[in-house]
């Protein structure tokens, strides 16, 4: 099987030619599509609490997040060794709402520790959450809890992904 990657600045056609290769028959998996399926996080909702005790927004704590990655959908519910390119075998239809308390170190600004307040009814999608959440970092000094509402979907067509 014959794997094309297809890159290129803008207005270069790279919308154009996935649809070309598609009427001929091609298998196109558009990456730009996929990660539009990425977690979404609804930043304006939530809260955290400052240093003092004072409970804030969280969108005021997002200001100062040095490194606060978005978790992303769980295409592969397996390790990575078992992980395969072919998106037939991708985990789908996973979706649901979570909530997270994010308990920050004021020394190092680190996620010390995640609490799931509300689970979004599956492992694999708290485990996505919770293992980016622990990588999070803020300032130091300023934050020591934030809460953080989630929520997945997807919507699968065939083998193809489309976010809705």
């Amino acid at each position: 099987m014959l794997r094309v990657a297809l890159t290129g600045g803008l207005g270069s056609g790279k919308s154009t030619a996935p649809r070309i290769f598609t009427t001929l028959g091609a298998h196109v998996i558009q990456a730009d599509e996929i990660a539009r399926e990425r977690m979404l996080l609804p930043v304006g909702t939530g809260y955290a609490v400052d240093a003092k005790g004072a409970r804030h927004p969280n969108a005021f704590c997002m200001h100062d997040a040095v490194f606060a990655p978005h978790p992303q959908y769980p295409y592969h519910s397996k390790s990575w060794e078992s992980r395969s390119s072919d998106p037939g075998t991708w985990t789908r239809n996973i979706q649901g709402n979570g909530l997270y308390r994010l308990d920050i170190d004021l020394n190092t600004g680190k996620v010390n520790q995640v609490t799931i307040i509300k689970s979004t009814g599956s492992a694999i999608l708290d485990t996505a959450s919770t293992s980016v959440f622990k990588r999070w970092i803020f300032r130091p000094s300023k934050w020591k809890e934030i809460t953080i509402p989630t929520t997945m979907r997807t919507k699968w067509i065939g083998t193809r992904a489309i976010a809705h």
